[in-house]
């Protein structure tokens, strides 16, 4: 089962990013499925046009599309959250 798919039974949250946590292009292990990163970024580009109260998120995350990082992946997870 793909993690996107368990998402289904996740129970939603008030903020679309944490607000201690800081984003930077160095902590965190590198991603080794760099595609499934790029492929939720383009969900999110297409959700934020109907979610404009995700906009600033996205455009923070989507940064970090050269040098993805689980940190950056967990991020992408709350927003989908």
């Amino acid at each position: 089962m793909l993690p996107e798919a368990g998402m289904l039974r996740c129970r939603s949250i008030d903020s679309p990013m944490d607000v201690n946590t800081k984003l930077l292009s160095d902590p965190g292990e590198l991603l080794e499925d760099v595609e499934r990163y790029r492929r939720l970024m383009k969900k999110l580009n297409y959700l934020r046009v109907i979610r404009p109260d995700i906009t600033f998120t996205v455009s923070i995350v989507s940064h970090f599309l050269s040098a993805s990082r689980t940190t950056h992946l967990e991020a992408i997870m709350r927003i989908l959250r």
